[in-house]
């Protein structure tokens, strides 16, 4: 505001601007995804997709960690919502990993890391906040998005290994096998069917995302109502207010964030910004490898979505000019703010986690730390190598 009347500008036009932020087809997108995240944690799906990773993992060392990285991808591709996927596999993952004898700070630890993958799993709602920011193609970062998704769960799943071979951490008490799998997957089909309907129909060009965020809350009432029949009045209202409350807080960031962004564009600072860099900063390797290491800095002080829509005008002229495509580049934001939901003293993970585990933000902050260093190997192979969250659009044609 001060900003506005400094540069002599009316005072209405940060009204309209606000409104105009929200009062956008795409943005209905973000309170769905998280209903329907919601009511899938409420009405029993998240359960039975934890019983499903239970019984592909088996008796391997760190099972239930494993269990809980798997459980998290699943369900990310689902609610869309780091925070949502750390809270819903959280509060039955970490009990029963501390209850088989693992260290209360590290059951903590690897869920809220793990649960920080759902963040960048199709759908996204960081994805769909960033697509609406720079106007690029949602579609296309979803689609995107899914290799880098699943690479972050393997480079997680394999820390997690090397933390419990050396604690001694065991898995499940079941042992795998085909015929338990089969079961296991019987009964969890139909939480395993929400992505594939959601994504499926994205990506055949069936609905669009919007879309497909309504098709995602139906399908979830539909399942919890008539086959599950677990849908109650209580059950109902606990999944609405959830969805209130993240989207109430998500509007707000979205509303005075685009109001920033037009502010920053009046005083022409992105350009400014882009010109600094591009004479200082010739090598495009160290200009992105310096946009990573800002990106994890600043993750630790501000809030996801508001780092998005504020850096994104400033950041976006840069990096395509030294030929970054604009849905590589949001996925590599994502991934950072993903793992900014993993450092402290903000990551909104780490309090999830800690609260649920017992702990303190401190130890479970140091527990983390491999995780975190995991997921930064990612984050430089998807900011080095195009391909990564390329191939597959170019492949389906999304982008050129």
């Amino acid at each position: 505001v001060i900003g506005f009347v400094l540069g002599n500008l009316p005072l209405d036009y940060i009204a309209q601007t606000a409104f105009n932020a929200v009062d956008d087809f795409t943005t209905i997108a973000v309170p769905m995804f998280i209903l329907a995240g919601a009511l899938m944690e409420k009405g029993g799906l998240t359960d039975r997709l934890i019983g499903f990773a239970k019984s592909i993992v088996g008796r391997r060392p760190g099972g239930l960690a494993t269990v809980t990285i798997v459980a998290c991808t699943l369900f990310g591709a689902i609610s869309g919502s780091g925070v949502a996927t750390t809270a819903a596999i959280g509060a039955m993952m970490i009990p029963s990993m501390i209850k088989e004898g693992y260290d209360r700070d590290f059951a903590g630890a690897v869920t809220a890391c793990s649960g920080g993958v759902g963040a960048v799993i199709p759908p996204s709602i960081l994805m769909i906040v960033y697509g609406v920011s720079a106007e690029a193609s949602i579609t296309a970062l979803f689609v995107g998005g899914i290799v880098p998704g699943i690479l972050l769960s393997i480079f997680l799943m394999t820390a997690s290994y090397i933390v419990s071979k050396k604690r001694g951490y065991k898995g499940s008490a079941e042992a795998t096998s085909f015929k338990g799998i089969l079961q296991a997957a019987n009964r969890a089909k139909f939480a395993l069917m929400a992505p594939i309907i959601i994504l499926g129909g994205i990506y055949g060009g069936i609905f669009t995302v919007t879309e497909a965020s309504v098709v995602a809350v139906v399908y979830a009432f539909f399942v919890i109502t008539f086959v599950y029949r677990e849908m109650t009045l209580r059950t109902l209202l606990d999944s609405l207010i959830e969805a209130v409350r993240v989207s109430g807080t998500l509007i707000l960031i979205i509303s005075t964030g685009r109001m920033f962004g037009r502010l920053l564009t009046v005083y022409q600072i992105p350009q400014q910004a882009s010109q600094f860099l591009i004479q200082h900063i010739s090598n495009p390797i160290v200009l992105v490898l310096l946009i990573d290491l800002f990106f994890l800095f600043i993750g630790m002080w501000m809030e996801s979505a508001t780092q998005i829509i504020i850096l994104t005008p400033l950041l976006l002229p840069v990096v395509t000019k030294v030929g970054i495509d604009p849905v590589q580049f949001g996925i590599m934001f994502v991934i950072a703010c993903e793992i900014g939901f993993e450092t402290p003293p903000l990551g909104i993970n780490l309090f999830v986690a800690s609260e649920i585990a017992g702990t303190t933000i401190e130890r479970i902050s140091k527990e983390s730390i491999i995780f975190i260093i995991a997921e930064s190997m990612v984050l430089v192979m998807v900011s080095l190598i195009p391909q990564i969250s390329l191939f597959v659009p170019r492949l389906m044609g999304l982008i050129k």
